[in-house]
């Protein structure tokens, strides 16, 4: 059985997941989304540590004990992308795993040496790639003030269910809910705004972007285009939304992303060199 604890690199917080015997050669380091956490990586964390995967996770700044903030919100997306570059130097050689905001964060920190591998999940996108759809501008508005003001945002549960959730069963949404936190309203509008830009002449490691079918916030076409902009791999989770971690059926995408980690991670190992731009880049393949 995988041995889970509680890690601490300097005043970051983050879930640590042993696996019971041998061990691939790279640890994987998983970053959350918006007002999320380590939690919700739970089902990836103890599949993937059974597996032979060393797992970390981390808890952003301001979010669960993590680096506490005097003011969460004027956090930045830099900030954040700071907070994934120092636990990625204190771990060592990782692969990347980062969701929504944290698959952004992801994107800035796989130009460091450490990233042997990035996994973009239902990302966020850099400047360049418009991501703002109308269910999402229709309840906008709400949070404006907070937004612009640099204050903290907590998203209605209304909303939530509408534009991130809808995947979830009633039970799962009930379990789930209570455990988001408030977000930044300066790295919401970083968001949402396409504030941060990500040369992607730096990111030299492999890249797998995943986008989600029935995803409302971040569909698979600004999945597609994030995979093009850095010659990544492909990879469509059909029947899933964007919390596609939490939903029935996890396992298939997450085998399917471990597999490509797998390939991914052993070219490093091997000593080859690990290509800018991957064979085959921006083949698809459905998970369902």
């Amino acid at each position: 059985m995988s041995e889970v604890s509680e890690a601490r690199i300097g005043d970051l917080r983050l879930e640590h997941w042993q696996p019971p015997g041998a061990r691939r050669p790279f640890p994987l380091l998983f970053i959350h989304g918006m007002s999320g956490g380590s939690w919700y990586f739970e089902n990836y964390l103890r599949a993937a540590s059974s597996e032979g995967w060393e797992c970390w996770a981390l808890n952003l700044r301001g979010h669960h004990d993590s680096r506490p903030v005097a003011d969460l919100g004027k956090v930045s997306l830099t900030d954040y992308v700071q907070d994934a570059l120092d636990a990625l130097e204190a771990i060592g050689p990782a692969g990347l795993v980062g969701h929504s905001m944290g698959g952004l964060v992801a994107q800035c920190a796989a130009a460091h040496p450490h990233a042997r591998a990035a996994v973009f999940l239902t990302s966020a996108a850099p400047r360049g790639i418009v991501a703002l759809s109308w269910p999402v501008l229709a309840r906008m508005w709400r949070y404006l003030p907070a937004i612009l003001r640099d204050r903290p945002v907590s998203s209605r549960d209304a909303d939530s269910i509408e534009l991130t959730l809808n995947r979830l069963t009633p039970a799962q949404r009930v379990a789930a809910l209570p455990r988001f936190v408030e977000e930044s309203g300066r790295a919401t509008r970083e968001l949402a705004f396409g504030r941060i830009a990500v040369d992607e002449s730096r990111v030299r490691c492999p890249t797998l972007v995943v986008g989600a079918s029935d995803d409302r916030i971040l569909p698979p076409s600004v999945q597609r285009r994030i995979a093009r902009k850095y010659g990544s791999t492909y990879q469509e989770a059909a029947g899933h939304a964007h919390m596609l971690m939490l939903e029935d059926g996890w396992e298939v995408p997450l085998a399917q992303i471990l597999a490509w980690l797998d390939a991914a991670l052993a070219v490093g190992v091997s000593g080859e060199a690990r290509p800018t731009r991957e064979p085959g880049a921006g083949g698809r393949t459905a998970a369902s």
